[in-house]
């Protein structure tokens, strides 16, 4: 399990997926993702009184959309290009989904990071543990 969480970060890690149980456990990685970019997310919108749309199940869709536009667009595209399309296109999302400005889906985009963030350093801190905050 553990090999294949290092096989991700290497360019043909979907080759590593041979068999059942390897997707298995890519898939629930996948699931665990999504439940903390939604949580992060939900916290995000909170801020926002006029957003709209604020129900775990619409921010999780949310979420799932924003994970696939960063599949496909780093999929197709490269480095600087497809982070700032993937962005757009997320800011975009947010901005449809829950009803708020194109300025404001990028605050809430940057809200939910940082909260991320100060989340992640304080359990390292409160578990006396080096953390890498960005997954790259």
């Amino acid at each position: 399990m553990i090999k294949m969480i290092y096989q991700i970060f290497n360019p043909d890690w979907l080759e590593s997926l041979d068999t059942f149980e390897e997707i298995m456990w890519f898939l629930v990685f996948y699931l665990i993702l999504l439940l903390i970019m939604s949580f992060f997310l939900k916290i995000a919108l909170s801020f926002f009184s006029k957003a709209k749309n604020t129900e775990f199940g619409h921010v999780f869709l949310t979420s799932f959309l924003i994970t696939i536009v960063f599949a496909l667009v780093f999929l197709f595209f490269g480095s600087w290009l497809a982070w700032l399309l993937a962005l757009v296109i997320t800011w975009i999302i947010i901005s449809l989904s829950h009803n708020v400005g194109f300025l404001s889906a990028i605050v809430i985009t940057v809200i939910a990071f940082l909260i991320y963030v100060l989340i992640v350093l304080l359990i390292g801190t409160l578990l006396n543990i080096t953390v890498h905050i960005l997954p790259f």
